[in-house]
């Protein structure tokens, strides 16, 4: 029966946000703040008229008649160099809850997780909830800390690049796993670098029988409220699970607008990947022949895929911008720089920073912190228990930052920091 506990990074959250005022500012929280494209904007308003007039909101059935299916699993195909069929696409109410049902999937089928560390709260709660043992957790150079607990069958996960961090994790080493989770939170990076040559070369060392990938649109393109993700996966045994659920839950689970989301990320994923305007013409051109076979509406002209790029690489800017002000001599935090054999260079709109000036008690000056007006996310609350924090980073005061933050309120966040560290005696042990 599923379990009514609560994952430690839960419990963890809970307390040090006790007490902190509702006007408190937040640096570090988990969401794009860099604003949507106005072309995104405009050609959902489109779409959402087109369904309207077409009477898609008139009943719960799929309006497109499996037609967002089929332009996925062509366009994500073509770009990752796999081969992809409607039935391997699954759409579900965000990347959140794909998270859930693969792992109420995984526990049903006696597997236990291996999971990177910082990692997003769901892993660590799905597995609570659905009573999946998580029998180790990893860092970024694949040391693996052990929890001692034990499952028939293994599943890794593995995000790719780390929700928290920025950067990919190195596995840990050991006997393949039973399964792989493979989880995509975004893709556009402040490098600039091209989105989908590291995961292609991960997709092509995995048979997508005993692997599913997660993929989701809401955080590049800042949309987490439409819920656009998809499952991609060929293990027919998790596939019927999610179309199960789906049947059951079809009353609150059909979202035309984000499957139409996803389309139009597919789409765009190669164009922002294209050296040239011909190749960018040509895969314009080639995405809206798939969705117009696919029964579905029309997707943007080139212009609009254009303006989308440029908006994309201003995005990529103001994450490197941010870096960089992170890792001034002036600033109280410094970035937590991996070493190149840890993977990809910081990617998305999350890094780790550490405090520059130690607390003797740090989880006591981030919640007094709070207290004062100053909400700020420590490692415990990304994933883990205590003793996996204990051993794959020990002593280390880590603090979540978001790149994507406007420069203003980053600057500010800062001084806050530097105004909480200044009032702080080094040597107090306690804060009121």
């Amino acid at each position: 029966m599923p379990s009514t506990a609560q994952a430690d990074c839960l419990t963890a959250f809970g307390a040090l946000r006790d007490g902190a005022p509702a006007s408190a500012f937040e640096i570090g929280e988990g969401c794009n703040r860099f604003p949507p494209s106005p072309v995104l904007g405009r050609y959902l308003a489109d779409v959402m008229y087109r369904l309207v007039q077409r009477g898609a909101f008139s009943s719960y059935a799929d309006p497109f008649h499996g037609g967002t299916r089929a332009a996925v699993a062509e366009l994500l195909g073509a770009h990752l160099h796999i081969g992809l069929e409607p039935a391997d696409v699954f759409f579900p109410r965000g990347g959140t809850e794909a998270i859930n049902l693969a792992i109420a999937h995984l526990a049903a089928t006696g597997h236990g997780l291996t999971l990177p560390l910082p990692n997003y709260y769901a892993f660590d709660q799905s597995a609570v909830r659905w009573g999946a043992p998580v029998t180790g957790y990893y860092r970024h150079d694949g040391t693996l800390h052990s929890t001692g607990a034990t499952a028939e069958r293994s599943c890794l996960v593995e995000v790719m690049p780390n929700g928290i961090t920025g950067v990919r994790h190195n596995l840990p080493a050991g006997p393949a796993p039973d399964f792989t989770l493979l989880d995509v939170p975004f893709q556009i990076s402040a490098t600039g670098q091209p989105p989908g040559v590291k995961l292609r070369e991960r997709l092509a060392r995995l048979d997508l029988r005993a692997s599913a990938l997660i993929i989701t649109a809401s955080k590049d393109l800042s949309v987490p409220g439409l819920r656009a993700a998809a499952v991609i996966s060929k293990n027919t045994a998790l596939m019927a699970h999610l179309g199960r659920d789906n049947f059951e839950r079809i009353a609150t689970n059909s979202s035309p607008v984000a499957e139409i989301v996803m389309t139009l990320y597919a789409s765009l994923l190669p164009v922002l990947e294209s050296p040239q305007d011909e190749a960018i013409q040509l895969a314009v051109r080639r995405a809206q022949d798939t969705a117009k076979r696919a029964g579905l509406p029309d997707l943007p002209g080139l212009l609009d895929y254009q303006r989308l790029r440029r908006h994309l690489a201003a995005m990529s800017s103001r994450f490197r911008r941010n870096m960089d002000r992170l890792d001034r001599t002036d600033s109280p935090v410094t970035i937590v720089h991996h070493s190149p054999t840890a993977g990809d260079p910081t990617a998305g709109y999350s890094a780790f920073a550490e405090l520059r000036e130690k607390q003797s008690d740090f989880l006591r000056w981030v919640r007094h912190s709070g207290r004062q007006g100053l909400r700020l996310n420590p490692a415990v609350v990304h994933g883990g228990t205590t003793a996996a924090w204990q051993a794959l980073y020990p002593g280390r005061q880590l603090l979540r930052m978001n790149l994507s933050e406007p420069p203003a309120e980053l600057d500010h966040g800062l001084n806050l920091i530097q105004q909480q560290l200044l009032s702080t005696p080094q040597h107090a042990t306690t804060y009121s």
